[in-house]
């Protein structure tokens, strides 16, 4: 088989329809760009749910002048080795340190602020979410007799929430991407099925003068992931170019600020500028997904369109 007659075919089978060529590069295009925003934004919400579960999520605090033995009385009370990860004493000397780090920025609330005001804490690191919710348990129970706590603050709610949005997009992204990625593979068939069905008098031509099925098909299989590759080439400069201009464009803003300290926390820094590691593999991924399904979709419709033809 001339691999050079192929390419020239496939070639003359993409430019003859060029509204139907540019309209099905289009769709797997969108379709990309959702698919990618949709998982994307999935790894992000994951990430800060991991997160946030990695944190201290709860803290006792206990008023001002509370013995240190009172406290530590307490912490052996409710460390529970299969629920707690972690469990930190804070003392009013601790306290006034990350006080003062929060607000280095602001010289006149330090000033105003000693050791003496803030109280002591615990803060308490769970497993899991279920661990969680067992050690809040436990902690409410000790209260009732515990005079020396004063108050409880716990990160469940903040979790559940973000866990909650989590499937909400986990479910419906994966219903619209599904809905899409049918569509487009449905584009791709009917665009090589109506080429095929153009090219039909060729194909018996072709069939008759010997031409093998390889070659006959060939052509329709490579339009197919054409369209596929193209679309998803597409959609990488519809994401990636926008990205990083806004980006570059907010840099130095309380906005951009905000965004690079979460992306840091959830360790996805490497995202916000131009990375030589990360665009390349980025870039493969989208690639290669849209070869494969332009690859499903030419195959299918070769099998289909063909099967009368050779």
């Amino acid at each position: 088989m001339n691999s050079t007659r192929v390419f020239t075919v496939t070639g003359k089978n993409i430019k003859r329809n060029k509204w139907l060529t540019v309209s099905t590069i289009l769709v797997a295009a969108i379709v990309f760009t959702l698919t990618s925003i949709f998982i994307s934004t999935s790894i992000i919400i994951s990430k800060t749910v991991d997160y946030y579960e990695q944190r201290a999520q709860v803290i006792v605090f206990f008023k001002k002048g509370t013995e240190e033995s009172e406290i530590f009385k307490f912490r052996d009370q409710i460390n529970n080795p299969k629920l707690v990860e972690e469990l930190l004493y804070i003392s009013q000397e601790d306290a006034l340190e990350v006080y003062k780090e929060d607000f280095a920025d602001n010289p006149d609330l330090i000033s105003t602020v000693t050791a003496d005001s803030l109280p002591p804490s615990l803060e308490i690191r769970a497993n899991s979410i279920d661990s969680l919710l067992a050690i809040i348990e436990d902690i409410n129970t000790a209260k009732e007799t515990n005079p020396n706590i004063d108050e409880v603050m716990y990160f469940k709610d903040v979790v559940n929430n973000i866990k909650t949005l989590s499937n909400i997009i986990n479910i419906g992204g994966t219903a619209l991407i599904t809905a899409m990625i049918i569509v487009t593979i449905a584009l791709i068939r009917v665009t090589i099925g109506f080429n095929i069905k153009v090219h039909q008098e060729e194909i018996e031509i072709m069939h008759l003068v010997g031409s093998s099925d390889k070659f006959i098909r060939t052509p329709f299989i490579l339009e197919g992931t054409f369209y596929g590759l193209t679309g998803a080439f597409l959609a990488t400069l519809i994401i990636l170019i926008p990205w990083y201009s806004a980006n570059i464009y907010s840099s130095g803003t309380e906005f951009s600020t905000w965004i690079t300290e979460m992306f840091k926390d959830i360790n996805l820094s490497y995202v916000l500028k131009p990375n030589i590691t990360f665009i390349p593999i980025y870039v493969f991924v989208h690639l290669l997904s849209g070869s494969l399904i332009g690859l499903f979709s030419s195959l299918t419709a070769v099998k289909k369109y063909l099967k009368d033809q050779i």
